[in-house]
């Protein structure tokens, strides 16, 4: 006997194997070919053209044994719209998405399917499994119902297991959820030209954040278009690795796939296509300011200087977050819905140990326990205000100042 994968679903639209001692041999590949043609015939398959090619492309390449690249996979089915150097994201979208109506596939028409097609996450390739056939002999009988119980009780632990590992409210619209996700860490804009020394170097004002505010900048003071220029190199600041680390660890230990970039190259056009965490100063925001805005009126953000305006009295106050030895540091972290019903989470303050602080204080799962116990916010989202203090940048601690619930 050999080693084989027996299928069994956890919960609707996620599948396990279980490697178990059975006499089953693998599917041959004209069966999974015979597999194939019915999928790509099916009702959920056969309106959509990239799914079907892409089903297509992969299989061919699992049986072939061929490793396939993300790079090769874009320019096969996008020909000349597909750019990898822009760290274009259409792949993983597309394989995210095949991997969802492959699901629902066998939910519905291929639920008595004898081979099953999977795609695991962040893989390629595609894992052939057979249904598992009892034949009637007796001793078989015997066999297939202490099967059916080890694959019950196996069932019932990883369902138990899965359960104690669920995430907490914050972070639960990202598991299991039809979109990808994808982390961005805010990163400065900067400039080549003169610097104070007399020479060339790289530099940046506070005041120039994008290639849209230099180009203003340009236009206002025609007379310095030839003495500056855009740096084409990104520049982040130590929070930049330290919420690299933590937020990375997390998402592992809670099995959330996720990809990670700097929000200067991400395509704002995925708007609508995947879950997002954005992480970085108020400055970095870009296109992302506007988003944030468009949930959050009552807020105003200049600088170092944080408006919040009640909605309820009129009442307006500010927070200015204040540097040196003592540095206080206003941070705002919120939640809110896309435009497709995706989620979008915001860590942003306007120095670097607010972010840290608080990307820190949301990945631990007993202060994320205790906050959600103290400040219930239901499941449409929430957008808080905290202060981050510290004597001489150690010792590091929060307060909530205001939370509001959105609707």
């Amino acid at each position: 006997m050999s080693c084989k994968k027996l299928l069994f679903r956890l919960n609707p639209g996620f599948f396990r194997y279980i490697c178990v001692n059975l006499e089953i041999p693998m599917p041959e590949r004209d069966e999974i070919h015979q597999q194939l043609r019915k999928i790509t015939e099916s009702e959920i398959f056969s309106r959509s053209g990239i799914n079907v090619n892409l089903l297509l492309l992969l299989v061919k390449a699992t049986l072939d044994k061929e490793k396939l690249k993300e790079a090769a996979i874009g320019t096969e089915l996008f020909g000349k719209s597909y750019d990898p150097v822009k760290n274009d994201t259409k792949v993983r979208v597309y394989v995210h998405n095949l991997r969802k109506k492959l699901a629902a596939y066998y939910e519905t028409e291929g639920k008595k399917d004898p081979i099953i097609f999977e795609i695991e996450k962040g893989q390629y390739w595609i894992t052939f499994a057979e249904r598992v056939r009892v034949k009637n002999h007796r001793k078989r009988n015997r066999r297939g119902i202490w099967i059916g119980i080890t694959v019950l009780l196996i069932t019932g632990l990883l369902a138990f297991l899965q359960t104690m590992q669920t995430t907490n409210f914050f972070w639960k619209p990202y598991s299991n959820s039809k979109f990808p996700t994808t982390v961005l860490i805010g990163d400065h804009f900067t400039i080549d030209g003169s610097i104070m020394t007399g020479g060339n170097g790289v530099f940046r004002d506070f005041n120039i954040n994008s290639p849209s505010d230099f180009s203003d900048y340009i236009f206002a003071h025609p007379e310095k278009a030839g003495t500056m220029s855009p740096n084409q190199y990104p520049y982040i600041t130590k929070m930049g690795p330290y919420c690299t680390k933590t937020i990375t660890n997390f998402m592992v230990s809670e099995e959330i796939d996720f990809n990670l970039m700097l929000n200067s190259e991400w395509d704002k056009s995925m708007i609508g296509h995947e879950n997002l965490v954005y992480i970085g100063q108020f400055k970095t925001m870009g296109f992302l300011k506007n988003v944030f805005f468009g949930k959050n009126p009552n807020f105003n953000i200049s600088g170092s200087r944080i408006q919040y305006t009640n909605t309820k009295t009129g009442k307006r106050t500010e927070y200015i977050s204040q540097p040196g030895d003592e540095i206080i540091d206003y941070t705002i972290v919120s939640q809110i819905t896309g435009p497709e019903g995706n989620t979008i989470s915001f860590f942003l303050s306007d120095n670097d140990i607010g972010v840290i602080r608080l990307v820190d204080y949301f990945t631990n799962h007993d202060s994320l326990q205790f906050f959600s116990e103290k400040y219930p916010v239901g499941n449409s989202g929430f957008t808080a205000l905290f202060s981050v203090s510290g004597w001489e940048r150690t010792g590091f601690k929060q307060k909530l100042i205001l939370i509001e619930p959105k609707k």
